[in-house]
């Protein structure tokens, strides 16, 4: 298999290489989890996998770790702020028809604090325009509490050089 950013590259955009891998029979949520735990590590440090993965939707979940607690037993903030960045990243990803993207703006409301695993992410677009999507995040704890509230702005790359 090619690598992610020769598909990307071979199919035009980051939403026609999504496309192209769900026509083929292959789960692309699946295939995020290989390509986000071998390039980027900080995913593999959480524990977060892409459960779900349709047009402008993405869910992920991850498990308590001591490696993402803070003091008090609870999941660092920081962490829950990288969950709710890759799991509308990854949404934006399925509408986004340029090469590649990177977040302009996020920010996160905490509402609860993150005890009872397993969590779950589910981040949605809310609006994609010529160069700029807008999506939202909700992360709820195993009793399915809403415990943090996200809403971000991604930059579109169209072309590369």
């Amino acid at each position: 298999m090619e690598t992610w950013g020769e598909l990307v590259g071979s199919m035009g955009s980051i939403s026609r290489a999504i496309d192209h891998i769900r026509a083929s029979g292959e789960d692309p949520a699946e295939l995020f989890n290989k390509y986000f735990l071998a390039i980027e590590p900080v995913y593999r440090y959480i524990g977060v996998r892409i459960k779900e993965l349709g047009h402008g939707y993405a869910k992920a979940e991850f498990n308590m770790r001591d490696e993402i607690k803070r003091w008090g037993g609870v999941v660092h903030g920081g962490v829950v702020m990288t969950v709710i960045d890759m799991v509308i990243g990854v949404a934006v990803m399925t509408v986004n028809d340029g090469v590649d993207q990177y977040t302009a703006e996020l920010k996160v409301n905490f509402l609860e604090p993150l005890r009872v695993g397993p969590f779950t992410a589910i981040g949605r677009v809310i609006r994609r325009g010529g160069t700029l999507a807008v999506g939202e995040a909700d992360v709820f704890d195993g009793n399915n509490v809403l415990c943090a509230k996200g809403i971000g702005t991604w930059f579109l790359v169209r072309r590369r050089g």
